[in-house]
């Protein structure tokens, strides 16, 4: 380690003629060669330290400056012994540096600075600094010693860490997005095979239906004719007769409902549409099972709003959708209650079954609709039954009430009516039905 000429002893500073020493007394002879094989020591362990290693005075003056300084600062000891210390420091440290100088004179030590100093080139570094007071005989401080760490290299490894990382975090996203995505795709692929199914299953349940009624319908047709005859050509027929009769109309009029509505089910491809006023419809179909709301003693509510977009029907089906919900409706309350049928334009903001985001959901989000709604305050819908509401011949009711066809047919009608609808149940009690149709832009 190499000190300025201050530094030197006043034993080395002239050469001049050997003189008599006084006798060393007992024992010195051994101490200053303890003291100079330490000295040895310690100026071996400075110069061999990849730490930087120099001392300065009190008011900042460099005294001492190791190889291991020289590297990490880019000075030599003869560029930079006698100068203050303040050339290694930033501009915007210099507070910092009055702050060190000013603990070493009150004898602290300062352990494992993080801070940033200059090389000789104005590059800036990133080191830890431990300072530590020196002392003189009567333990008075007289400088401080420093020992700088060049954390440059590490704090390079540590970005170079921090940027893999997000690296390896943006990756990681990316594959997550990607699996997802991928999910996603196969439950689409999913959901549009099990569509198709459905359709093929749909378009042979309908020929099959179309086929059947086209069977069925004549033979009814002469049973009735028959039945209806014999009831008038019969004088005063016994009673067991008479309701063999009747029971023989009632049957064949119940088994004409059904294949009407198997043909009307297998006949639901064909629309006619035209710009039409959806409470207009409500009404005629409101106008229709008056009498059922009569005989049942079902109080009617109507909440039909007001300036409503029209809406491209087929008038026709549309009204056979409404009698037929109106009708399930009634059909659940024969001890009375309320029918409430609302209309209302909306605007879609919430995902659901057959609205979303995509081209080929049946309505998109954001998509301005007439809302139809039909509430009962009967018992509700069975939980369990509510997945197989719109599947064709299944119905909750008892034999004999219901062909199964009703709801299936209504889903088919407004599925070409590029709509929606929905079965659910109110909080308050009772089901609704909700029906959605796209309103017409202009």
């Amino acid at each position: 380690m190499r000190r300025s000429r201050s530094d030197a002893s006043p034993h080395t500073a002239s050469r001049a003629a050997p003189r008599a020493r006084p006798q060393a007394p007992p024992g010195a002879l051994e101490e200053r060669a303890t003291v100079s094989d330490a000295r040895s020591r310690l100026e071996a362990i400075v110069g061999v330290s990849d730490d930087g290693i120099y001392a300065f005075t009190l008011d900042g003056g460099i005294v001492a400056w190791n190889p291991g300084a020289e590297r990490i600062y880019g000075y030599a000891a003869d560029q930079i012994l006698g100068r203050s210390i303040s050339i290694l420091v930033p501009t915007d440290r210099e507070e910092e540096l009055s702050t060190i100088l000013a603990q070493v004179r009150n004898g602290q030590t300062v352990e494992r600075l993080e801070t940033i100093r200059l090389r000789r080139t104005g590059d800036p570094i990133d080191v830890w600094k431990w300072i530590a007071p020196t002392r003189d005989d009567c333990g008075r401080v007289t400088g401080a010693v420093a020992i700088v760490r060049d954390m440059t290299p590490v704090q390079h490894a540590l970005q170079q860490t921090e940027a893999s990382n997000a690296q390896l975090r943006e990756r990681e996203e990316m594959l997550r997005q990607a699996l997802a995505a991928l999910r996603r795709s196969h439950e689409e692929q999913k959901s549009t095979q099990l569509q198709l199914i459905q359709s093929a299953k749909m378009e042979s349940v309908g020929r099959l239906a179309a086929g059947v009624a086209h069977e069925v319908k004549n033979p009814l047709a002469i049973i009735l004719t028959a039945a209806e005859y014999l009831s008038a050509a019969v004088e005063a027929p016994d009673e067991n007769a008479a309701s063999a009769l009747e029971d023989i109309q009632d049957s064949v009029r119940r088994a004409d409902r059904v294949i009407r509505g198997l043909l009307d089910f297998s006949r639901s491809t064909d629309l006619v549409t035209g710009e039409e006023d959806v409470n207009e419809v409500l009404q005629k179909a409101v106008a229709l099972v008056r009498h059922a709301l009569t005989k049942s003693k079902v109080t009617l509510l109507d909440q039909l709003g007001s300036d409503l977009p029209r809406v491209s029907l087929d008038r026709n089906k549309i009204e056979q959708v409404f009698v037929n919900l109106m009708i399930n409706a009634i059909d659940v309350m024969p001890e009375g209650g309320t029918l409430t049928v609302t209309s209302r334009r909306d605007q879609l903001v919430e995902p659901g079954p057959e609205v979303g985001y995509r081209r080929t959901d049946t309505l998109q989000i954001g998509q301005s609709v007439v809302v139809v709604t039909v509430e009962d305050t009967g018992p509700g819908i069975d939980p369990k039954a509510m997945p197989r509401l719109f599947d064709p011949f299944f119905t909750t009711k008892a034999p004999g009430k219901g062909t199964g066809l009703g709801l299936a047919v209504c889903k088919s009608i407004i599925a070409l009516h590029g709509g929606a609808i929905r079965m659910s149940n109110r909080a308050q009690g009772g089901a609704r039905a909700t029906v959605m149709f796209p309103s017409i832009r202009h």
